[in-house]
């Protein structure tokens, strides 16, 4: 028999379909939790704004406090709507690479008392999900557990990159051969032939909005897979964290050319790390030949460092630049717990989805005719 579950840090449960009403717990939870920079209230809130009309999705967010009213647990779920079931998964949807809990470090934590919880709220909530899909988590961050990685957790379709970065900018330099440097060097000087160069960091205002819809224009240039849609939900999920922070959650960082953005990218910070959420580069051959977002990628290195950030990840997904710069991996897994009787009739065909995604993804042929196919069909 599973052990019985310690329920003194979950004396209340709530499921909140709204985030004010989670908003003081969530901020106070955040202070001491070990969670990624996906994980802020800022983030997750700005990307239901941008996405939960176009994804489908309402907040569930399950909160636990303890016998003195204090918060000790809270995840940061949404349900959404497949065929004939309902899933409770993490928000953030494609936008989250790490997904994560958020727990208070001085309570204890285990997997029988989040059993417990994930329950206790499907049986308070007005209307239950057929089943729990968690997908991306990490087996632990920043050397905390996720106990939340229950024991049928599966590996997800694809892991992440990171990496610690050093104290000096000279010991990141250290890190490249010799012949790197020599290549980012005359890469820079050609780039330069078409006009002066700019490294630009930490970009705010209307240069930040226009740093955002370079990206979005260069991104969709590159994949058929970025929509309209979902175009218009990233553009809002971007403008609008430029346009609430004061020196909040999102960053922007850009390298130009005579004042026009060649590469881009976006990212996420929390407590030293810089998590890169998207980013593109101009395909203009003449500039693409410079590789602008390698040079770019090394510059915003070189940018974190000076500033005594300790950690960089570049996200989920296998990728040559990703490597390149990257000496950790960090393997993600799914879990799925069904509720109901329809929920366990998905549970199976949902385990099978992800075992061929997975399968899918370290088969560069199958990854090539799944985009042609999206190209084809105008997705």
């Amino acid at each position: 028999m599973p052990p019985l579950p310690d329920l003194a840090d979950y004396s209340t449960v709530h499921v909140f379909t709204h985030f004010e009403d989670a908003r003081a717990d969530w901020l106070a939870l955040s202070q001491a939790a070990t969670i990624s920079p996906y994980q802020s209230f800022e983030f997750l809130s700005a990307w239901f704004d941008a996405f939960g009309a176009s994804e489908g999705v309402t907040p569930y967010l399950i909160v636990a406090r303890d016998a003195a009213d204090r918060p000790s647990a809270l995840l940061p779920l949404c349900t959404i709507r497949k065929g004939a079931v309902t899933l409770a998964a993490f928000l953030g949807g494609r936008e989250a690479n790490f997904n994560l809990p958020l727990l208070r470090p001085d309570r204890r934590h285990d997997e029988a008392g989040l059993r417990w919880l994930l329950r206790e709220a499907a049986r308070r909530a007005p209307s239950p999900p057929d089943a729990f899909f968690l997908r991306n988590q990490p087996r632990e961050f920043d050397g905390a557990r996720n106990p939340l990685l229950f024991t049928e957790a599966r590996p997800s379709a694809s892991f992440g990159y990171a990496t610690a970065l050093p104290e000096t900018i000279d010991g990141l330099t250290s890190r490249l051969s010799k012949e790197t440097r020599k290549k980012l060097r005359k890469k820079e000087a050609r780039l330069a032939e078409l006009g002066p160069v700019a490294y630009e960091h930490r970009i705010a205002g209307q240069r930040g909005h226009a740093l955002v819809t370079a990206l979005l224009e260069q991104k969709s240039a590159r994949f058929a897979a970025v929509g309209t849609t979902r175009r218009r939900s990233l553009s809002a999920l971007l403008h609008g964290l430029l346009e609430a922070q004061e020196d909040g959650v999102l960053e922007l960082h850009g390298l130009s050319v005579d004042g026009r953005f060649v590469a881009a990218y976006a990212g996420v910070r929390r407590n030293g790390r810089f998590s890169a959420m998207l980013n593109s580069f101009d395909t203009d051959e003449e500039i693409a030949r410079c590789s602008p977002g390698d040079l770019l990628l090394h510059a915003l290195m070189r940018n974190l460092t000076a500033r005594r950030m300790t950690h960089f990840d570049l996200g989920v997904g296998e990728a040559r630049y990703k490597r390149a710069v990257c000496d950790e991996t960090i393997p993600l897994y799914d879990v799925v717990l069904p509720l109901s009787a329809r929920g366990v009739l998905a549970a199976p065909l949902i385990s099978s989805y992800l075992r061929l995604k997975r399968r899918a993804k370290n088969t560069p042929a199958v990854v090539r005719c799944y985009y042609r196919l999206v190209a084809l069909l105008g997705r």
